[in-house]
């Protein structure tokens, strides 16, 4: 490489990085207009190496990874995940009857209504100011949510706005067939390092999927789930979804296309437990405050499920507020 090759790529970097950092003032409110430059020749391999598509050894610390567009590696199965086994005592609900819903020894092979803590390990995880991560208040949610700092009461299917803070992967009437996790472990990528929390949910729904064999339950949808959280520079976090097998239902919302089996009530859908939908759930995939919806997924998926093999990404600053949304991307962290 010549050095006037060199200069051009510095320049080039310089002027990504600041795009960069002009982008982050604009979405956090900062700034009103992003001043567009032109990125040269090299601006397509700047952006691959933001995303972490390429190594460099030039201002590495001033290019952060960003979400990558597309869909990311989608595991087959839990390979390396410690299983966290059912008891009757996590149970709130009634399970399924049939064949192959408890082994053996009468340990249930299905959780329905329950909250189940994920041991974090200490790791930072901030939602809305408070540090869940560090306390070991995260719970994955039977019906399909990630809740902090509480489990919902056993009688709610429907997660509405006021419920607990909660991410929503899918909320619905839902029993999980094997949950796994992995604390957190240090990933260096690109110069920077990340702490990771996987969960892996493996689940059903409750009203249509109730048969099981001797082998076991039935499995229809299984998620993969990284809890991720950047260690130096804005500190950001991400929660990272890849589908390793979809569902029919896509879960609780109030759009009025979407039938459920509980029917509904006064012309208004509701939940298992014949309660109204909240109205402000535009979609069953989406984050609440404990307070409000943040409504940052819109309705996507309202209608119809993440496919199989696909990823999404919520993304949030340091202290787990002004949440984003990206339905189709993946961190490039591994």
């Amino acid at each position: 490489m010549y050095a006037s090759d060199v200069t051009k790529r510095n320049r080039d970097q310089s002027l990504f990085v600041n795009l960069q950092l002009q982008t982050e003032q604009f979405l956090s409110g900062k700034s009103i207009r992003i001043m567009r430059q032109g990125g040269g020749s090299d601006y397509a391999y700047m952006t691959q190496l933001a995303e972490g598509e390429l190594e460099s050894d030039f201002l590495l610390a001033e290019l952060p990874i960003q979400v990558t567009s597309g869909n990311g590696d989608v595991p087959s199965g839990p390979d390396g995940l410690s299983q966290i086994a059912f008891t009757a005592s996590m149970e709130k609900g009634t399970l399924p009857t049939g064949a192959g819903f408890s082994d053996a020894g009468g340990n249930p092979r299905v959780i329905d209504d329950a909250g189940i803590k994920i041991p974090s390990g200490g790791m930072d995880f901030f939602f809305f100011g408070t540090n869940y991560g560090a306390s070991d208040n995260i719970y994955w949610n039977t019906n399909n949510a990630i809740t902090f700092g509480q489990m919902p009461d056993q009688t709610v299917v429907s997660i509405s706005k006021t419920t607990v803070p909660a991410i929503l992967l899918g909320n619905y009437d839902r029993y999980c067939t094997g949950l796994y996790y992995r604390s957190f472990t240090s990933i260096t990528k690109g110069g920077a390092q990340f702490k990771i929390l996987v969960i892996q949910a493996h689940f059903s729904n409750y009203y249509t999927d109730t048969t099981g064999t001797p082998a076991g339950p039935v499995t229809n949808g299984k998620y993969h789930i990284r809890l991720i959280r950047e260690q130096a520079g804005a500190k950001r976090q991400w929660v990272e979804v890849s589908v390793i097998s979809g569902v029919n239902s896509p879960g609780y919302s109030n759009n009025p296309s979407v039938s459920y089996p509980s029917g509904t009530s006064g012309g208004n859908p509701i939940d298992a437990n014949s309660q109204p939908i909240d109205s402000t759930k535009n979609s069953p995939y989406d984050i609440t405050n404990g307070t409000n919806f943040i409504n940052v997924v819109g309705t996507t998926y309202s209608t119809v499920s993440p496919a199989t093999g696909t990823s999404f990404v919520y993304q949030s600053d340091t202290l787990g507020n002004s949440w984003q949304f990206f339905s189709s991307g993946y961190l490039n962290i591994y």
